[in-house]
């Protein structure tokens, strides 16, 4: 550990995640412009590699004040220029670290998800947000990462501390040469879907969807990437569906390319999402897409533009979306012009910015 760090990404942990994956990807950047950096975290087993040349603190602490204390403590000990804090538990401690901090560092706190569908979040997260509210304020910036988070959060905040939000959008691990190394099957029949066995991702609607879609195409077939709760739940309706020679969940994957090289259409069933950095990738792949239309994901499709949206929670029109994506020819080129919006290089400028790390 360094005595002198120019930004501390602080997170709950790097397991699989979205969130995890941007600050990853958004540590890649600091490093690449020559930021000293270092990860503050709760659990020291990452799921992604690291970039070469940042350090991982780990906390010491179980208990939430005691981790508040030890976080406070970290800042005491070491110089920092900025702290960039991911999701509402990290938030939370960071800005309860900060109060009454001597020469305390640039604090830039980070929201990842919509609060207006109260049903798809835990009693934990509304309290967590209730105190996060009071303490906002605190903060130097507040970073939405999209129209629709930023809209839920100023309805939320008062005006003053509304006033602090900046809409960055997630980087995404754009492919460069994906477009130009994928071969184009026109008899692949794959549809791809990726993200964690939660009930927000709306998995089970997928599956009730592709047996709709089983009964009309044949040779198709649906690989779900990820890991969570949820997965016995719903390998119990895929076999009493008798889908368990057409659908696989290989489970967490650090390295996704090669299911997207192969797959035909790429799908997002979620009930709620803030971004949608799935949805990026494939766009970086020239993959067509179906969304459901739940808040992330219309902003990156342009409101249908580059993929097709339908209601959530609609099993009928997602298969037959699903259907008619898998017979319908998509610009390719133009999907993948569109990932280049959320490049890291024009993300992580961003980050930079509110960071105070640039001009």
């Amino acid at each position: 550990m360094k005595q002198c760090y120019d930004v501390l990404l602080h997170i709950p942990s790097l397991r699989g995640g979205g969130a995890e994956r941007v600050a990853v990807d958004v540590a890649r950047y600091f490093v690449e412009q020559g930021n000293s950096t270092a990860f503050f975290i709760y659990d020291g087993e990452p799921s992604y590699d690291l970039p070469q040349g940042v350090d991982v603190i780990v906390a010491r602490s179980a208990g939430h004040l005691r981790r508040v204390a030890e976080f406070r403590t970290l800042l005491g000990k070491i110089e920092v220029r900025a702290v960039v804090s991911f999701l509402p538990y990290a938030n939370l401690i960071s800005l309860l670290a900060n109060i009454g901090l001597e020469g305390r560092p640039r604090l830039v706190v980070s929201e990842h998800r919509s609060y207006e569908r109260f049903n798809c979040v835990g009693v934990k997260e509304r309290l967590k947000f209730a105190l996060l509210r009071g303490l906002y304020k605190r903060s130097d910036s507040i970073v939405a990462v999209s129209g629709s988070v930023a809209g839920d959060l100023r309805r939320r905040l008062s005006k003053e501390v509304a006033g602090k939000i900046v809409i960055i959008n997630n980087p995404c691990c754009i492919q460069k040469n994906a477009l130009s190394d994928r071969m184009h099957n026109v008899t692949n029949r794959t549809i791809l879907a990726v993200g964690r066995l939660v009930k927000e991702k709306g998995f089970d609607v997928l599956i009730s969807a592709f047996g709709n879609v089983s009964n009309r195409v044949e040779g198709v077939r649906l690989l779900i990437v990820g890991e969570g709760p949820c997965r016995a739940e719903l390998e119990a309706q895929i076999d009493r569906l008798g889908l368990g020679a057409t659908v696989a969940m290989p489970g967490f994957s650090r390295n996704v390319a090669d299911e997207y090289q192969q797959a035909r259409l790429f799908v997002c069933s979620s009930r709620t999402e803030g971004f949608g950095n799935v949805i990026v990738e494939a766009l970086s792949f020239g993959l067509p897409i179906v969304s459901t239309a739940c808040g992330g994901p219309d902003e990156i499709l342009a409101d249908g533009r580059y993929g097709v949206l339908v209601p959530v929670d609609d099993d009928t029109a997602l298969a037959d979306a699903i259907v008619n994506a898998l017979e319908t020819a998509v610009d390719r080129e133009a999907q993948t012009a569109r990932s280049q919006d959320f490049s890291l290089d024009v993300i992580g400028a961003n980050y930079a910015k509110v960071a105070g790390l640039i001009a």
